[in-house]
């Protein structure tokens, strides 16, 4: 009786990690670099963000993002995604980027959004298949521009 408990716990704890997994909210890094038109190369570490879960919390809530840091929201394939900085506590730059890796459009400094008022949305006019959220100004300080490129140190 007392290895049927056991083998029973066994399976439940199993179930219940496989199920935490599949839906937490949770955020694996990587590695990324972003290359200009000038040769100029910075290396990111990035939260991914794959799951409906994750890309629907994104960065609310954190109090700030350190310079060198950033989330890469990816998509299975070119989309038209839009985003808001509701639940927001800093700016964002947040750098739209196409299938083939090249960054087709940049939103600069979008401040947060106040919890009282309808926030607006970001997109691109094109489809891109990856959205990269820096800190505020971060495109300004490196002079990262459309056309510039994004290299993927470590696999999706």
């Amino acid at each position: 009786m007392r290895l049927h408990h056991y083998i029973a716990v066994l399976v439940v704890t199993v179930f219940v990690g496989i199920n935490a997994f599949l839906f937490s909210n949770y955020f694996f890094f990587n590695e990324i670099r972003l290359v200009t038109q000038r040769g100029d190369t910075y290396d990111l570490k990035v939260e991914l963000a794959k799951t409906f879960r994750q890309k629907q919390k994104g960065l609310m809530y954190r109090k700030r993002l350190e310079v060198g840091r950033g989330m890469l929201f990816v998509y299975d394939k070119p989309a038209l995604p839009s985003f808001w900085m509701k639940n927001m506590r800093f700016p964002l730059d947040m750098i739209f980027i196409g299938e083939d890796l090249i960054i087709r459009h940049i939103a600069e400094k979008i401040p947060p959004c106040l919890e009282d008022k309808i926030c607006p949305t970001y997109s691109s006019s094109e489809p891109v298949q990856y959205i990269l959220e820096v800190p505020g100004g971060y495109s300004d300080l490196f002079k990262i521009h459309e056309g510039d490129y994004l290299e993927l140190i470590d696999p999706i």
